[in-house]
């Protein structure tokens, strides 16, 4: 992957214009279209917010952290991650609304799993001066969606690499970054949108096809992690430009059903509303509200 002459928009500076984010379309497309009304056309303030999603984004921004200094051959040690992750998460759960934690656990708690999962993290890193970019924004057009789909990719490696098998020689490797209660089945990484879409984003944007791989991290008082490889071709982009048009289309009309057995119901921040939901109509949205 070469290096850009010029410097590419931050994700902040994208978000400022309509747009897609991959969470946005998978909301609606795979976890629940009502949940993608209330957070993306309402856009009220949560009921609750489980403390998984402050812990995830401040875990991803001390491996973003990570990834930059060893760059440069370097890596922070597990005491400079955990106080770093320690700020970001206070922060976060701070601006979070009604912040919900699990039974028995408080802050001092997370932390003290964030750190294990740092110590673990740092006896498996592989990835150095082969990294070419870190938390590197897109933004891409896909042909008939009514906005552009924009996104972050966590890392980006060169297949330079004396750790990469044979096969994928010659492909970039985007690498994403997960936390998870527990280590994913073998067959997750093949089926994961996720990776469909950040790869489609990087060939159109970088007219090369790229390989994928999550560092997926437990969460648990013996933290592992394991290095995930997988590969998009052109049915899966295929695939992938239909559903979000689909998707799209649904969204423009105003299509927002409940999913009543999505996994995401036992923490979903909405669910008083939900509840009510066959009681009470959603408002009129307007086309520039949908887009």
């Amino acid at each position: 992957m070469e290096e850009e002459s010029t410097p590419r928009p931050t994700l902040a500076q994208l978000k400022e214009q309509p747009h897609y984010s991959y969470t946005a379309l998978n909301t609606y497309v795979s976890i629940c279209q009502l949940l993608y009304y209330y957070r993306y056309i309402e856009k009220d303030e949560a009921e609750r917010t489980p403390v998984a999603l402050p812990f995830g984004t401040a875990f991803h921004s001390v491996l973003s952290e990570q990834a930059q200094a060893a760059k440069t051959g370097n890596l922070l040690t597990a005491e400079q991650m955990t106080e770093a992750f320690a700020t970001y998460f206070q922060a976060n759960c701070k601006d979070a609304a009604n912040i919900v934690f699990k039974r028995d656990e408080n802050i001092e708690d997370q932390i003290a799993t964030a750190k294990r999962m740092f110590e673990t993290v740092n006896k498996e890193w592989i990835d150095y001066w082969n990294i070419q970019s870190v938390a590197e924004p897109f933004k891409v057009e896909m042909p008939g969606l009514s906005k552009p789909l924009i996104g972050e990719l966590d890392m980006v490696i060169s297949e330079q690499t004396p750790f990469d098998d044979e096969e994928r020689q010659g492909h970039d490797t985007i690498v994403d970054f997960k936390t998870a209660a527990r280590m994913w089945s073998d067959d997750k990484p093949t089926k994961d949108l996720q990776a469909t879409v950040f790869s489609y984003a990087f060939e159109k944007t970088h007219q090369c096809r790229p390989s994928f791989r999550f560092d997926v991290v437990t969460k648990a008082k013996t933290p592992t992690v394991r290095h995930f490889f997988t590969s998009r071709d052109d049915n899966h982009y295929q695939r992938l430009e239909k559903l979000f048009l689909t998707a799209d289309k649904g969204i423009q009309a105003g299509v927002f059903l409940p999913n009543e057995s999505s996994f995401a119901c036992s923490d979903c921040p909405f669910a008083d509303r939900c509840s009510g939901w066959h009681s009470n109509s959603l408002k009129t949205i307007s086309p520039k509200e949908a887009a």
